[in-house]
């Protein structure tokens, strides 16, 4: 009986072909897992740009309705924090837009506020004391350089103000998974209040 030579691979062609393998697998793994990264970083980064565009347009639009008195009751327009050196920055707006000739209705006499310590925008939109406070938005730090300093969120130009700078920071709420910092986004507008009518 003849025997016949049997073809396949050796113990060491296995070998090679099974490391090769498991260098390319190896490979792809870890560019996907970079792409996790870039894409988690990414969607951190515009959920960091839409919470502080969007503080800042609810912020701005108030302010820009402050002292709206179209009886010329005189309304106020704005009272500016009282306490500059705590880590609460507020404004309290004024507006008489439902023509009555006061600020006691909803959404006239409203109190925003950030909290510096927790990181929050909130607002009563009501001249009740006792009524809650609604929370805007969040992970808002306005610490724009990252050194731990709040900056204060409403800049007045002069006492009694004509033009208030309000400066929103949010900050994402984890490290990025990139570069390993917080992501910080700063926006800032100004607003010309209104002159009696």
């Amino acid at each position: 009986m003849e025997m016949q030579d049997q073809k396949g691979f050796s113990l060491v062609e296995l070998l090679i072909s099974v490391t090769v393998l498991m260098l390319a697998l190896s490979g792809l793994a870890t560019l996907l897992i970079q792409n996790a990264r870039i894409n988690k970083s990414q969607r951190m980064t515009a959920q960091v740009q839409a919470d502080a565009r969007n503080t800042l347009s609810m912020v701005v639009q108030k302010l820009r309705s402050a002292g709206w008195d179209p009886t010329n009751a005189g309304i106020a327009t704005v009272n500016l924090d009282p306490d500059t050196s705590d880590l609460v920055s507020e404004i309290e707006v004024f507006a008489d837009l439902n023509e009555d000739g006061d600020t006691d209705d909803a959404d006239e006499q409203i109190l925003i506020r950030h909290l510096g310590p927790t990181r929050q925008v909130v607002w009563r939109p009501t001249s009740d004391n006792t009524d809650p406070f609604i929370i805007l938005s969040g992970d808002i730090s306005n610490d724009a350089d990252g050194d731990g300093t709040i900056e204060p969120m409403f800049v007045p130009d002069a006492t009694p103000p004509t033009r208030i700078t309000v400066q929103i920071t949010a900050q994402s709420p984890a490290p990025d998974p990139t570069s390993g910092q917080f992501i910080r986004y700063t926006v800032s507008s100004d607003v010309v209040l209104r002159k009696a009518l």
